[in-house]
């Protein structure tokens, strides 16, 4: 592995309000306007660990440097077009946190595939008619088992004998592919609706990107792992597809979906203290620790949902880990959990579309036969996501401010920005 890890039965409708002093319930409007972040990041008295220092890396295109057109690379399909179908439009019932525009288009045979691969688990949602899944037909089955077939008879790339992989214990390279075999079935299992807002009754989509949106904030401020991010949206999500919430509640339920997910994967990870701080102490420490206590039982305790960096790593491989592309698609992952369209998307997929465009966006060449394999996805199941993602960084300050201003940094080598000069390129050359 490259990483380092650094580091009852009532409902919450049903927990006491928060009082002041006096013993009135204290007024709070929940979420409000989130400004409670530029508490957490500002006072001195919360015992947060500082973040690393910047990395002096060079940003992946300077400045001034010009940007190689599409054109010049292998192929010759330009990304940067309006999907079929698209108006362009926002949709009015969402505010300025989601920009709805059609997405293209998925084969109506998916639904009614016999063919292996994931399959959509739930029906068409009214509140996100939109949502993305993989296409999984005959073609795409026919290529997977023709690279599947290649690799096994050239005795496995993941024993090859030129492969540092394959001398390192710790990459267990000789059960990789039955690791990730399982870890796809597991993320079939832990996939939420994503037309959760249909059996809501107080909260919206709208809402939801306002929580996330202030959860990655929070999450940057208290460095965490990507995986730990992941993770707290899988909880939101997959409680939110169980359990009907309060507006008043939401933002407990965001702060105790990361309260458990930093329990889970980090080593030294927030303490339950620090949790009502970022609340600004909008909920007492024994209803965040009774929150956490209803959220496991309710999810049955199956916390270990495989995020997208671990298939991330994997389809890094045909790479060779090249740092580059990998930190681009660390951005366009993140994109992701912003929209609603992808609530319901597996993670392996997701990092498969982040690969494919990080490596367009960086003149990489084509989805390779070790790229298939690895990821488990063809380019044509792919371009429905990867299509989508760039409808998300159109307006990169409407959709997703938090992640792009955290991504400008040098530490990730000003990825935002890339991405963003790439996409104005495109345009003002198509």
């Amino acid at each position: 592995m490259d990483r380092t890890r650094t580091h009852d039965e009532n409902s919450l409708h049903e927990y006491r309000k928060p009082t002041a002093a006096g013993g009135a319930p204290t007024k709070r409007v929940a979420l409000g306007t989130v400004t409670n972040t530029a508490s957490v990041a500002t006072k001195a008295k919360v015992a947060i660990s500082k973040p690393p220092q910047r990395i002096t890396r060079q940003p992946l295109v300077a400045q001034n440097q010009n940007i190689p057109p599409l054109a010049a690379q292998t192929s010759t399909t330009s990304l940067v077009q309006p999907c079929p179908g698209s108006d362009d439009t926002v949709d009015e019932e969402v505010d300025t946190q989601t920009a709805d525009v059609e997405p293209t288009q998925i084969e109506d045979d998916f639904y009614e595939s016999d063919e292996e691969g994931p399959t959509q688990r739930f029906a068409v949602s009214e509140s996100n008619p939109q949502a993305l899944y993989p296409v999984v037909d005959k073609e795409s089955m026919a290529e997977l088992n023709r690279v599947a077939t290649y690799f096994s008879t050239n005795n496995g790339v993941d024993l090859d004998e030129n492969d540092d992989d394959t001398y390192d214990i710790s990459m267990v390279a000789e059960y990789a592919e039955e690791i990730f075999t399982y870890m796809k079935e597991l993320e079939v299992r832990f996939q939420p609706n994503p037309g959760y807002m249909d059996s809501q009754t107080e909260i919206h989509w709208a809402m939801r990107s306002i929580l996330v949106d202030w959860l990655v904030q929070v999450h940057h401020r208290f460095s965490l792992l990507p995986e730990t991010l992941f993770l707290t949206i899988n909880y939101i999500d997959r409680f939110l597809t169980i359990k009907t919430v309060s507006l008043s509640k939401l933002q407990l339920v965001g702060a105790v979906a990361l309260f458990v997910a930093a329990k889970y994967e980090e080593i030294n990870c927030p303490s339950v203290q620090e949790i009502a701080y970022m609340v600004d102490n909008g909920y007492h420490v024994d209803e965040i620790l009774k929150a956490e206590r209803y959220m496991i039982d309710l999810l049955d305790f199956n916390l270990g949902w495989p995020g997208p960096m671990s298939f991330l790593r994997r389809t890094s491989k045909a790479d060779d880990y090249d740092l580059e592309t990998r930190t681009l698609a660390k951005y366009l992952l993140e994109v992701t959990i912003m929209e609603k369209t992808f609530v319901g998307a597996p993670p392996s997929w997701l990092a498969a579309a982040a690969h494919f465009l990080s490596r367009r966006m960086l003149n990489r060449g084509h989805w390779t036969d070790g790229h298939t394999y690895y990821s488990g996805y063809t380019e044509k199941q792919l371009l429905p996501a990867v299509m989508r993602i760039i409808q998300c960084c159109r307006d990169p300050l409407t959709h997703h401010k938090a992640i792009f201003e955290k991504y400008k940094d040098r530490k990730f080598k000003r990825a935002s920005v890339y991405v963003q000069e790439w996409m104005d390129h495109e345009e003002n050359n198509n």
